[in-house]
């Protein structure tokens, strides 16, 4: 059975059903392995980590009956069995797919609940298509968030946490997240605890402040440094995201929001950062407003045409999607695009 966006988030934080098999897979890593945290949480609570078993493709490549053997073996102490398995390329999925079929057709009984995380699958992956044709399991395609999501993430969270915020302080904060759920999450952590004992809501200054202490942010600065010109930096920023384990469909998607703001501010006229929505703060707004004028809509239209097809790109398998967003950060960076 196959559950999507908002609907398979739900089913992650409270499953329906006699299935304990389910694939999790969608563009932002982060997301993904967010749902399976809570997925795991719900299926098997408080599980002792003598019963969590955690395996990689590469696992199943080695001993490609290990995985077999984890799901039918019975806990010696007692209590709830999870395996959680990562699948980072399509070719590492035979195996997998192989073990479902076992299961639909009744020949292989797990013991154990089974959690897979995916990446971005598109609709010729067979194990995509596998999982979304099992009767036994749950395929649940996540997709990355947008503004609106990430608004709704932080307000619910903030409000859960008793923490108050102003309006464009919130705006401000939201437009400053990271593409990557994960890592999102982290920095909402921090604004958490900056509030405690704040005594007042948070305000604009507060969030430009954390924004100051933070350490470099990798693809945004990247984002920031191409359509400023700053190829040197635009490099720097992309390798250090790319080398940490970053997302390159995160890389992309953030570069196309900051493209997003440059052109509403052109097409705005607006002739002060306070006034976009998202707020650009002050310190900020002599290179984005350079950044306005060094900009022209056909150049912005080309750009924005390079960012779909290097996403279409970096959705094929085996696609050097690395490569892809390092060639287009510099082609932005020294407009060659």
């Amino acid at each position: 059975m196959k559950l999507a966006g908002q609907r398979a988030l739900a089913f992650c934080e409270k499953p329906q059903g006699k299935s304990r098999i389910a694939l999790i897979f969608g563009a932002d890593p982060g997301l993904v392995s967010t749902a399976a945290d809570m997925l795991a949480t719900m299926w098997a609570p408080g599980i002792d980590p003598f019963n969590l078993i955690k395996m990689s493709d590469d696992d199943i490549r080695r001993d490609p009956q290990l995985l077999a053997d984890e799901l039918i073996a019975r806990s010696l102490l007692g209590g709830d069995r999870l395996v959680r398995l990562r699948i980072e390329r399509e070719v590492g999925a035979k195996p997998v797919i192989e073990i479902l079929a076992d299961i639909d057709k009744g020949i292989l009984n797990p013991e154990a609940s089974w959690i897979i995380e995916g990446g971005d699958l598109g609709k010729t992956s067979k194990l995509r298509g596998a999982f979304e044709a099992s009767d036994s399991a749950q395929a649940l395609q996540l997709y990355a968030d947008d503004e609106s999501t990430i608004n709704d993430l932080v307000t619910r969270r903030l409000a859960a946490a008793g923490v108050a915020i102003d309006p464009p302080a919130l705006a401000a904060f939201v437009a400053e997240l990271p593409g990557d759920r994960r890592m999102a999450l982290s920095e909402l952590e921090k604004l958490e605890l900056y509030a405690v004992g704040l005594g007042r809501a948070v305000t604009l200054e507060d969030v430009s402040l954390l924004a100051s202490a933070e350490q470099p942010r990798g693809a945004d600065d990247a984002a920031d440094a191409a359509i400023l010109g700053d190829a040197p930096q635009a490099t720097l920023s992309i390798n250090r995201f790319l080398d940490s384990g970053g997302n390159p469909i995160s890389a992309l998607r953030t570069l196309h929001f900051r493209m997003m703001r440059v052109m509403d501010a052109i097409a705005s006229n607006a002739g002060t950062g306070m006034r976009l929505r998202p707020p650009i703060f002050d310190k900020e707004w002599p290179a984005f407003s350079r950044a306005m004028r060094d900009w022209r809509a056909p150049a912005i239209q080309r750009t924005f045409t390079r960012l779909y097809e290097a996403e279409k790109s970096c959705k094929q398998a085996g696609a050097p999607s690395d490569a892809i967003i390092r060639n287009l950060i510099h082609r932005i960076a020294t407009r060659t695009i």
